[in-house]
């Protein structure tokens, strides 16, 4: 008897799970049937005379179970308004990516109350969040952000870039980006405690940057940039002691640079730029002793250029041009030996240029133009032997062109015009075979042409005029 009834419900659990499954299949079929493009190839595996969970592209089953869906790049044309949502119970894992599907998010998606992840991204939908994705939570939506995702409790990642967006604890990593998200940043954002990575950039959200994402003490990475944001860079975002990329650029932010970024000791990239900060550099950044990438131009930024930033001694690239800043340049900044790229350009920089700079011997571009630097031109520069791209012009330098410019053999451009250097061209200048463009134009330059410079076989910007 015992046998006989573990057999029965043997077969029961199997024809149940048999059931289950062959549901499943047929609520997708239905939807598969609303597509534009019945001839899909990849999903030509989809019948009812096939096993979905083994043979299905795209399906995999757990104890007969649909429960992960993954068609990304499937190049699909369709919508969701037809999406099982209610059948598939045991869904967990959703990627729809790289697809053509339009229309809304339906309200129901708030039926896949398992799902941890959800991938939506690159397609075409169109309207708003539904508040449902609040129940769990790609794709051309608009409309605001809805206070509802700070309800997710068990999702862990969330993909929605690349789209036209227009409305949880748990959750670790929110992509919003390229969308047209317009509105204010929610507050409520900041109850995300377990966020590690968050990209709202790419939008039209506006206001200001809430003082609550202070609180999101995991986060590593802080997208914002390309935005309408305005108002101060709260000074709690230097609480987020993980992060090690934070760009806040091509906003309008205004008043000052917080003191407190110089706690983000962490921190490997800093975008400020592209806004309208004012006020001087913070001496503290100089505690940022991993901080690869710089770029803090195109702002009303004032001031002396703080010593202390020659203590990056990580740094790769330094953008502080187009800004209003003064005073001589520090030279603290001929210790950062790994710079590749510094950018002063655009400021109102006086006194000599530091000789020290000769030191950073892996710079490529080395851009001083448009200062009121004055003095010589120090022949420690011609220690940059990687350099491809030196901008001196338009300063108030005198003196003779350094002949040890010529070792520069990396050199492709060459812009000293503006200054008031004198003496003559230096034949060693014929030496700079990779040169594209010489410009030494309105100078006090004085002696004949040198004839190496017929050695220049790659010049195509010869300029002498008014030197």
């Amino acid at each position: 008897m015992i046998p006989r009834i573990f057999y029965f419900l043997q077969f029961f659990t199997l024809f149940t799970v048999t059931f289950a499954s062959t549901e499943e299949a047929t609520a997708l079929l239905k939807w598969k049937a609303t597509f534009l493009n019945q001839n899909n190839s990849l999903l030509a595996s989809w019948t009812l005379s096939t096993d979905s969970c083994r043979d299905w592209y795209g399906v995999m089953c757990f104890n007969g179970r649909i429960n992960r869906l993954n068609i990304t790049n499937s190049s699909v044309v369709g919508t969701l308004y037809d999406f099982p949502f209610s059948s598939l119970p045991f869904l967990q894992y959703v990627d729809l990516s790289m697809n053509q599907f339009s229309g809304i998010i339906p309200p129901a998606i708030g039926n896949l109350t398992n799902l941890v992840y959800l991938d939506l991204s690159s397609n075409k939908f169109s309207g708003k969040i539904p508040p449902q994705i609040g129940s769990l939570s790609h794709s051309k939506l608009s409309g605001s952000i809805p206070a509802e995702i700070g309800k997710m409790k068990s999702l862990e990642n969330l993909f929605l870039q690349s789209n036209n967006l227009s409305g949880l604890p748990g959750l670790k990593i929110l992509y919003l980006y390229s969308n047209q998200l317009s509105g204010p940043i929610p507050n409520e954002l900041g109850n995300l405690k377990n966020l590690n990575d968050m990209a709202l950039s790419d939008n039209q959200l506006s206001g200001s940057i809430p003082t609550t994402l202070g609180d999101l003490m995991e986060l590593e990475t802080l997208y914002l940039y390309s935005n309408q944001l305005s108002g101060p860079i709260p000074s709690e975002l230097g609480n987020l002691k993980n992060l090690n990329d934070m760009e806040l650029s091509f906003n309008q932010l205004s008043g000052s640079i917080p003191t407190t970024l110089g706690d983000l000791t962490g921190l490997k990239i800093l975008y400020l730029h592209s806004n309208q900060l004012s006020g001087p550099i913070p001496s503290e950044l100089g505690n940022l002793k991993n901080l690869n990438v710089m770029e803090l131009n195109n702002n009303q930024l004032s001031g002396s250029i703080p010593t202390t930033l020659g203590d990056l001694i990580g740094l790769k690239t330094m953008y502080l041009y187009s800004n209003q800043l003064s005073g001589p340049i520090p030279s603290e900044l001929g210790n950062l030996k790994n710079l590749n790229e510094m950018e002063l350009s655009d400021n109102q920089l006086s006194g000599s240029i530091p000789t020290t700079l000769g030191d950073l011997t892996g710079l490529k571009i080395l851009y001083l133009d448009s200062n009121q630097l004055s003095g010589p031109i120090p022949s420690e520069l011609g220690n940059l032997k990687n350099l491809n791209d030196m901008m001196l012009s338009d300063n108030q330098l005198s003196g003779s062109i350094p002949t040890t410019l010529g070792d520069l053999t990396e050199l492709k451009t060459m812009y000293l015009y503006s200054n008031q250097l004198s003496g003559p061209i230096p034949s060693e200048l014929g030496n700079l075979k990779n040169l594209n463009d010489m410009e030494l134009s309105h100078n006090q330059l004085s002696g004949s042409i040198p004839t190496t410079l017929g050695d220049l076989i790659g010049l195509k910007i010869l300029r002498f005029n008014g030197a």
